[in-house]
């Protein structure tokens, strides 16, 4: 470790509050990416546009085929 020898106090307090500065700006990168971690993880990103695919696939179809569709894919989900 590096030792560093001060001559006034305005030297202590410069060096103070850069480290200040540093540590506040490593605390707020730290939130920043921690709040993208978050969103990424919510259920919305991790599904994607999947169910909105399959939803206006249903709606291309009528009446038996939909019905068909629909009991397929509840059983496969359930």
């Amino acid at each position: 470790m590096e030792y560093k020898e001060y001559k006034t106090f305005d030297q202590i307090n410069k060096d103070l509050e850069i480290y200040k500065i540093e540590k506040d700006l490593a605390y707020y990168r730290f939130k920043k990416e921690l709040d993208e971690t978050k969103e990424s993880l919510e259920i919305k990103n991790l599904l994607g546009d999947t169910p909105k695919k399959a939803m206006g696939f249903l709606n291309m179809l009528s009446g038996p085929l939909k019905s068909a569709a629909l009991t397929f894919l509840f059983k496969k989900i359930f």
